[in-house]
């Protein structure tokens, strides 16, 4: 009769100091606690071998591997029968517990694999993230109901792995890493000003002429937003620019250029909607701001990458196929 236990048995304090784990545990000690599981429950090494896809003597050297590692008998054995010990008995008890927990694990994690669950530890930049992401994590959350979303809204580069992000979302070239970067959408940064601005200082006619101009700077670009770099067809130019305002918030610097105190090279799904109303101007339209910007989804691997992660980026990638920022002709 097959041994059929619904508890574990309590584990005996020996020294009175409570369970120690061994510290010459086995690596394959799990084969050898399978098999002696196996024959417990079908009191017969044949069955058991039948079941592991094995011959009966290697199941019989797994066993007496892991007695003779336990310094103890597990079964009483005949030339027809077997029988656990007592301390067989106790052991299969542990051990039934050990391999039940180690199969809801499985069950668990591949479950996850199957549909998107979890907590999705997220990075925004500020300023897109207000202005876009917000809305779009909100529809993601309503299509997938049992993930939820931990967003932290910073423009500093963070460490995913370090940091235990799930995904970022990056704005920018970004450097070579072992981070996959996937890139959702273009963002185009236009140079604008207010049309009190212009009216009362004029437009440039080239990228040069900014140099004599009030230029609200973003701290956060590469050369702290003092230097900027324009294409147009073959020509590259670079130029140094000053003005009275600078500050590590994209939105701000929209803000700012908008009351009139100068020219600012803008994100264009900031902007967009103040040039469709007429408060912000494009300044040099044929002139491209350098290097190429684009929005990036951002995850550590491809390589056995959860459901929830690979749920969020497509998710996204369809979602800003279109962009608004886009649409109005930005």
């Amino acid at each position: 009769m097959a041994v059929q236990t619904n508890e574990r048995p309590p584990i005996p304090d020996t020294d009175g100091q409570g369970f120690k784990p061994s510290t010459t545990f086995n690596p394959d000690r799990l084969g050898l606690i399978v098999a002696f599981v196996t024959v417990a429950e079908k009191l017969s090494f044949a069955e058991a071998a039948s079941v592991l896809n094995q011959t009966p003597s290697t199941v019989s050297r797994k066993v007496l591997k892991l007695e003779e590692s336990l310094g103890t008998r597990l079964f009483n054995r005949t030339t027809r029968t077997v029988a656990l010990t007592e301390a067989g008995r106790i052991y299969h008890g542990h051990c039934r517990g050990v391999l039940d927990d180690l199969t809801q694990a499985d069950a668990l994690v591949a479950s996850m694999n199957r549909e998107p669950q979890g907590t999705l530890r997220v990075s925004l930049p500020v300023a897109f993230g207000h202005l876009h992401m917000s809305s779009a994590m909100v529809a993601f959350l309503q299509k997938h109901r049992k993930i939820s979303v931990d967003a932290e809204y910073s423009d500093r580069f963070v460490d995913m792995i370090n940091e235990d992000f799930d995904v970022s979302v990056r704005i920018g070239n970004l450097p070579d890493s072992s981070i996959v970067a996937r890139k959702i959408a273009t963002n185009n940064r236009l140079l604008v000003a207010s049309p009190s601005y212009i009216e009362k200082y004029g437009v440039p006619t080239s990228p040069a002429e900014l140099a004599h101009h009030q230029c609200v700077r973003y701290s956060l670009y590469k050369s702290a937003g003092n230097i900027w770099r324009f294409r147009k067809g073959a020509r590259n130019e670079a130029v140094n620019i000053t003005g009275s305002f600078r500050c590590d918030n994209s939105e701000a610097v929209s803000e700012v250029v908008q009351s009139g105190l100068g020219i600012g090279l803008v994100a264009g799904y900031i902007c967009h909607r103040q040039i469709a109303a007429g408060d912000l101007v494009p300044i040099l339209p044929d002139w491209q701001s350098t290097p190429e910007s684009n929005v990036y989804i951002c995850y550590s691997s491809t390589r056995f990458m959860s459901t929830k992660v690979r749920s969020f980026a497509d998710f996204m990638f369809e979602h800003f196929k279109t962009p608004p920022w886009m649409l109005s002709g930005v």
